[in-house]
């Protein structure tokens, strides 16, 4: 592997985030200096709040273009999330990420072809204000959209586009519900 700027920048963010991303950092004082370190490593807007051990990162150490991680303000991740921003994330304003969720934006595209030869697929994934992605949640990188208020259950596997308002679930994630526009 050829060492390029691409992989020492990934790897300092990666150490950095490894570093605040402890439990140690949850103590108050702590916390504010990991959500602010974050904020500046990363586009991120006011009111930023993450739990311990998140990782944001672009997997093969590869430079990409669309490469941006954007947060909102008011953003709140839970502990234990990946987010792969190689494909471009957009998170909006006052959205919740639960625990243990894994976004992911590329894909390997399968073929006869040893596995290192293999095309990675990327696409660009927004989060819209007032989404709620539940615990365990995994969002594949088929997925382009998770609409403005939208609620993604527990547990889910989200393979295509949550349309605005929409409660969605199972494994693939399908449409369960709206939410009640009256209690907005």
């Amino acid at each position: 592997m050829k060492m390029s700027f691409a992989f020492f920048r990934e790897a300092l963010l990666r150490g950095i985030q490894y570093i605040v991303g402890m439990f140690i950092f949850d103590m108050p004082p702590l916390l504010t200096i990991r959500n602010f370190i974050i904020s500046r490593l990363f586009h991120a807007g006011k009111g930023l709040s993450l739990g311990n051990s998140c990782f944001f990162l672009c997997p093969h150490f590869e430079e990409v273009t669309n490469s941006l991680l954007l947060f909102g303000n008011d953003v709140y991740i839970n502990r234990n999330v990946e987010i792969d921003y190689s494909g471009g994330v957009s998170i909006g304003n006052n959205v919740w990420i639960s625990q243990n969720v894994l976004i992911e934006t590329h894909e390997h595209v399968i073929s006869k072809a040893p596995k290192s030869l293999w095309i990675i697929k990327r696409s660009q994934l927004v989060i819209e204000d007032e989404a709620w992605i539940g615990a365990n949640v995994i969002i594949l990188e088929s997925v382009n959209r998770v609409g403005k208020g939208a609620i993604v259950a527990a547990g889910a596997v989200v393979v295509k586009d949550v349309p605005d308002m929409a409660i969605v679930g199972c494994v693939p994630a399908k449409y369960i519900g709206t939410r009640d526009k009256e209690n907005d």
